[in-house]
């Protein structure tokens, strides 16, 4: 084995080869994963879903404001809670939405409801 100017063996160098990446190869490697693309569909379904609800029943009167699944939905998307995959933080943070901006726009929503209450 022969010694180089800088002390290591010539060898040293072939030990390596082929194992290199690309700055945007270890850039995807670090990148938290995310959901499939049937999980995503799920996922957003879910989100749909919930605001769906709390929409069509939010400006009612109090008696359909007592609906189950607008007391569900209502609760879900005002919950900070990030305890199972499918709390309303963990569900937005997986589809890359902020959680906090995506509340503000829901309870400031004033549109087109009409569209909501199919």
């Amino acid at each position: 084995m022969d010694l180089n100017i800088l002390g290591t063996p010539d060898d040293l160098n072939s030990i390596f080869e082929g194992i290199g990446i690309l700055p945007a190869q270890y850039g995807a490697m670090c990148r938290r994963k995310l959901p499939s693309q049937g999980e995503r569909k799920l996922l957003f379904a879910v989100l749909e879903d919930a605001i769906r609800c709390y929409l069509k029943h939010r400006d009612s009167d109090a008696v359909r404001q007592m609906d189950p699944d607008f007391v569900e939905a209502s609760e879900w998307l005002g919950s900070d809670e990030e305890i199972g995959p499918f709390s309303y933080v963990r569900v937005c943070d997986a589809l890359g939405i902020n959680a906090d901006r995506l509340r503000a726009g829901i309870n400031n929503h004033t549109g087109r409801l009409e569209e909501i209450r199919c």
